[in-house]
């Protein structure tokens, strides 16, 4: 009798796993179409505000940017099966040598020729990317401002570490957030390319020479309102664009080698002191 009940208990099993396994997955689906969007009102500038702990921890990689429990209640009456421009390509490259490069998008939409000229018609939008920067890199505020001054960026901002004189070892992480008007994208395919310009710390001694630096893969966000509203009631949705990861962008930064540090010392030390007493010998003889 044991025989037999044993292949019937294994069989409850197996269906009772796949039915767990399906309903999981249901759920999963659920949860990431409820994330895929969030709203804040129009007073709120960035996006990034509400995670500046998660953009500069070690789990940034981890978080949802779309998924704000506290303003949930501002989706509440907005549709969200409108047809918004769809991400169809994402690229991204480090150009430049040395310790000064440049971190190169180029973002092209789909169905660009009627759904989205239409879109731009009663919504104001613009593309968003979130880049967190690894430790070792910083992005310079001030120099971000002129883009926004000759009209390069919508708005730009930088959150964490923005104390650009701290070498690596001292400083933590930091991430930028780049506004990026989508309607001029329309007259050019809906292509778009945006230039990041990034600066190296300095990095610990290594051996090498040099020290390895990876980037992760950024957020990318449609940033959009109605035109005609009020401000009291103005409300800007963030739709997440679910982009594919892309490629890691690595720099090598040159960093000073450890073995050599006894000579540089010594020769900096003579150097300092030769023209210490130049400029003592020169002072006697002139007085």
């Amino acid at each position: 009798m044991a025989v037999r009940i044993r292949p019937c208990l294994l069989a409850v099993a197996f269906f009772a796993a796949a039915w767990v396994s399906v309903f999981n997955s249901c759920s999963e689906k659920v949860d990431n179409s409820q994330k895929s969007f969030n709203c804040m009102p129009c007073s709120r500038t960035y996006v990034a505000d509400a995670y500046l702990d998660a953009l500069t921890g070690q789990l940034a990689q981890h978080r949802d940017l779309t998924e704000v429990p506290e303003t949930a209640d501002l989706c509440k009456g907005l549709d969200d099966d409108l047809d918004v421009p769809v991400l169809s390509e994402v690229h991204r490259q480090l150009v430049g040598e040395g310790s000064h490069r440049r971190l190169v998008y180029s973002v092209k939409f789909g169905n660009c020729e009627d759904d989205a000229v239409k879109f731009l018609d009663g919504y104001a939008a613009n593309l968003v990317i979130i880049e967190k920067l690894p430790s070792g890199v910083f992005a310079d505020p001030f120099e971000l401002q002129h883009f926004v001054e000759r009209k390069v960026f919508l708005d730009v901002a930088v959150f964490g570490d923005t104390n650009l004189e701290l070498p690596s070892a001292l400083s933590n992480r930091s991430a930028v957030e780049i506004h990026f008007d989508f309607k001029p994208s329309t007259t050019m395919d809906c292509n778009l390319v945006v230039e990041l310009p990034l600066h190296a710390r300095y990095p610990p001694l290594d051996s090498s020479g040099y020290a390895t630096v990876e980037f992760g893969s950024p957020d990318l966000l449609l940033h959009y309102r109605k035109k005609d509203t009020h401000p009291d009631s103005c409300i800007w949705v963030s739709k997440n664009l679910d982009a594919e990861p892309v490629d890691k962008a690595v720099w090598r930064v040159p960093c000073g080698n450890g073995a050599h540090a006894g000579f540089v010392s010594s020769l900096t030390f003579i150097s300092a002191l030769v023209c210490s007493m130049s400029v003592v010998l020169a002072a006697s003889l002139i007085s």
